[in-house]
């Protein structure tokens, strides 16, 4: 790392005071300076306040809650300290390995306690007395009531995902776990998307909390979103089509429901694809082994539910192919956000039948970003001006849209919600 870049880290972080330790390891990380979710929310956090941070995927904000926390963690006290909630294994798995990588060199203990793993050697863990541990609610509370979790001396929660956890039925058990732990302890809501009901929920449990909102900054990536026409019998062959006019190495292909993920995957195989699923009804040895398998380049293509668009952040991920359209802004925005995170650029690419083409608006004026209608052509990627993206197409046709163009949106794209 240049001497420059060591300042302007020195200059940006060490205005938190961080320890010695988190600031080797942003350093070895490559972050530079913190991001705006990173400006506004370590600071309240450092100060005891209660947060709801809303921040695009890729936007660093897992960071935002972590750095401070960890800050904060006394490690000569074998004690709980610090607990964080999240909506899925994977997603757990991931955050505790970024604990893990920000507290080398210090004395902080860390631990994921997750549903489908090994209960009796998670609680033989615990007996190591970590300071902060991540899991989801359902192996958290399970625990709580053996009477192997002590939550009294908690002075830290953070429900990350919050929409997610509010989709999937599992603030019962968050609730009841935010109750088992004192009064005074800090709790902090962090997410790409902000519901009212999570505002709501967040009115009734915080203390005077305070409400952020940050854009991704002006350094992260590029977004491009486009779609691509197509009759429904044609969308795996476009995919095999697309995949290879883009030269993508690794990518992410949505689909609805768990049913299509084990058709796509043996269809996509016939096609000469090396493919894996990932999907919940799976063990937890399958899950690992296919992110892992992905991760490590076995794998061009992982096919998945929106089981895999909260959260997961896989280096080099360069494509997100959604050959089922997303359910609803906010998944598109959860699906897309997998790729061009932190300063990496990517691509968001919808696979549209004719009857599912007017999702291709009814997505960008929810979300405030340009869907750009292009074609596949003797195996080259071209853009097409049309005239309505409800109008028919045939295979590999871009399909009609208004003709206004598109393409990246520079630094975001605008997940607020907020119309341009």
């Amino acid at each position: 790392m240049t001497d420059t870049t060591t300042t302007t880290i020195e200059s940006g972080f060490a205005a938190y005071g961080l320890p010695e330790f988190q600031m080797a390891a942003l350093q070895k990380s490559g972050f530079d300076r913190p991001t705006p979710i990173q400006k506004q929310a370590i600071p309240l956090i450092q100060a005891g306040r209660d947060v709801v941070g809303h921040a695009a995927t890729g936007s660093g904000k897992t960071l935002a809650f972590l750095l401070p926390q960890l800050q904060r963690i006394d490690a000569s006290k074998r004690e709980l300290q610090v607990m964080v909630l999240t909506p899925s294994r994977e997603l757990a798995v991931q955050i505790e390995s970024e604990i893990r990588q920000y507290t080398e060199g210090s004395e902080v203990r860390s631990l994921a306690l997750v549903g489908g793993a090994n209960i009796d050697r998670q609680l033989e863990k615990l007996k190591e007395k970590p300071h902060i541990i991540v899991g989801t609610p359902g192996r958290v509370i399970d625990i709580y009531k053996r009477k192997k979790l002590k939550l009294h001396e908690v002075k830290s929660i953070t429900i990350d995902e919050i929409d997610q956890m509010l989709a999937l039925g599992s603030m019962g058990d968050v609730e009841a776990l935010v109750k088992s732990t004192q009064r005074d302890r800090q709790l902090l809501f962090f997410s790409a998307t902000v519901s009212s009901d999570a505002q709501k929920i967040a009115r009734t449990w915080m203390k005077e909390p305070v409400f952020l909102s940050a854009e991704r900054g002006e350094n992260a990536g590029t977004i491009e979103h486009v779609w691509f026409g197509t009759g429904q019998e044609d969308k795996l062959d476009t995919l095999r089509r697309l995949v290879r006019a883009y030269n993508s190495e690794r990518a992410i292909v949505f689909v609805n429901e768990t049913k299509r993920v084990f058709w796509a995957v043996q269809e996509l195989r016939k096609l000469g694809l090396t493919v894996e699923g990932l999907h919940g009804e799976a063990a937890k040895i399958q899950r690992e082994q296919a992110m892992n398998g992905f991760r490590d380049g076995k794998y061009e293509l992982l096919v998945t539910t929106d089981l895999g668009a909260r959260g997961l952040d896989i280096e080099g991920l360069t494509h997100v192919f959604h050959l089922d359209p997303a359910s609803t802004p906010e998944h598109y925005v959860h699906r897309a956000g997998r790729t061009g995170r932190g300063t990496a650029s990517g691509h968001s690419v919808s696979i549209l039948a004719p009857d599912e083409r007017f999702i291709a608006r009814k997505f960008e004026k929810a979300l405030g970003i340009q869907i750009r209608p292009m074609s596949i052509e003797q195996g080259k990627i071209t853009g097409r001006r049309q005239s309505s993206p409800t109008a028919g197409g045939g295979k590999g046709s871009a399909g009609k849209s208004n003709g206004n163009g598109g393409g990246k949106s520079k630094g975001k794209p605008k997940f607020s919600g907020k119309k341009k």
